[in-house]
């Protein structure tokens, strides 16, 4: 499995994406992986 590094969020991101993620019952980095896979597979 490969690892991503996201340098420089911007804090106002970085508060609603793990709100975001809290909603969810998720960790902020299975958020992510869930939004990545959702915008993906919107593109197929």
């Amino acid at each position: 499995m490969a690892t991503l590094m996201i340098p420089d969020i911007d804090a106002a991101l970085w508060e609603q994406l793990s709100a975001r993620a809290t909603r969810h019952g998720r960790s902020v980095e299975a958020e992510l992986r869930c939004i990545l896979t959702k915008a993906l597979a919107a593109e197929r």
